[in-house]
């Protein structure tokens, strides 16, 4: 099936009422996952977690208009206490704490009083510094130089074309995601000195939707109603390549931190949070960090016998019908979620949640 025909039917499954009937086996609520919102996207590729301010706000139409929008603490509370857990309810939430989440967000839902959550990663906010697949992204597509030979990952890669130059910046992605902490950080820093101080302060104005929010930006985000919870202190990815010292280092780190600087920090998202980036470590690391619930990325539905240090989330696909059809059919995710707790291990042992 061509893309253009699986829009159109859609479409007309959408129009048609048939969507509204899958919603019949849905099990509980929904929590979106997001990054960033920009008015102008101008390299995809750089900007690759940002959504146009355009798609965002028709998705959230189409959510106000079908679903109901509750904060993280009553959805917490709900499990906690019980109650039921309403299929038409939806969680809306940012990863890393991009400074457009205060600028373009937070605005937008704050006069439609939707309540959101931003988890953050504290060492950005504190230091001003972009998350790592920036550095990636724009000194491989940026740099001047035919080739780059990065010696962290002991690899060569050509730049000659824009095709090589994507084939490259796929592989050195992929590999990051997997690298412990230190070798991320190698991998950072060879990339920066592959542009000149002034290259970067040009691409760095060009590319605006990349920088973090401050402190101070959090805080006021907080008073638009946002609650603001960890993604870890680095955006360090928890799998079993990052030893327990790091681990818990990553999770506290990031948690105290909040606590100091804006309010009490009881959620976190995993950075990436697939299975195989939530460690046996990672996940026990969750629990005893304090938090209530700790969200992967793996999709389903929040429903009774949801693990809370192992939660589902489901990504904002950009384009607008297929996220439509996803959220109307968020139940036949559910089994990708149970095969995933299998799969994974480190959340095998479901938790049993203490109202605090």
């Amino acid at each position: 099936m061509t893309m253009a025909i699986r829009r159109l039917a859609l479409t007309v499954s959408r129009y048609s009422g048939a969507q509204r009937l899958f919603r019949l086996w849905s099990r509980g609520p929904t929590v979106l996952f997001y990054h960033g919102i920009e008015e102008n996207i101008l390299d995809r590729e750089v900007q690759a977690l940002h959504l146009s301010l355009r798609a965002f706000e028709r998705q959230i139409a189409f959510v106000r208009c079908n679903r109901e929008v509750v904060s993280m603490d009553y959805l917490y509370e709900c499990i906690a206490s019980g109650r039921g857990l309403d299929p038409r309810q939806v969680i809306l939430t940012f990863d890393d704490g991009y400074k457009n989440n205060l600028r373009v967000v937070a605005p937008l839902l704050n006069a439609w009083k939707l309540p959101f959550t931003i988890f953050v990663s504290s060492r950005h906010i504190s230091e001003g510094c972009r998350f790592p697949n920036y550095y990636i992204r724009a000194a491989i597509l940026y740099t001047q130089s035919e080739s780059i030979h990065l010696r962290s990952i002991r690899q060569t890669f050509p730049l000659t074309t824009r095709t090589k130059r994507s084939a490259a910046l796929a592989t050195i992605i992929a590999a990051v995601k997997k690298a412990p902490q230190h070798v991320v950080d190698e991998v950072i820093l060879e990339c920066r000195e592959q542009l000149s101080r002034a290259q970067w302060e040009d691409l760095d104005a060009d590319f605006f939707s990349e920088e973090p929010m401050s402190w101070q930006d959090v805080r006021r985000v907080s008073e638009m109603g946002a609650t603001i919870g960890s993604h870890c202190h680095d955006h360090c990815i928890l799998h079993s390549n990052q030893n327990e010292e790091e681990v818990c280092r990553q999770l506290n780190q990031s948690k105290s931190t909040i606590e100091k600087n804006v309010a009490a920090c009881r959620y976190m998202a995993y950075p990436n949070g697939t299975v195989a980036d939530v460690s046996s470590v990672g996940y026990a690391a969750a629990k005893s960090a304090g938090f209530r619930i700790a969200f992967t990325s793996v999709p389903g539905e929040i429903t009774r016998d949801v693990d809370r240090f192992f939660a589902p989330r489901i990504f904002a696909t950009a384009d607008f019908e297929e996220f439509c059809y996803l959220l109307n059919r968020t139940s036949l995710q559910n089994q990708v979620y149970t095969m995933a707790r299998l799969q994974g291990g480190a959340s095998g042992n479901q938790a049993t949640i203490e109202p605090n």
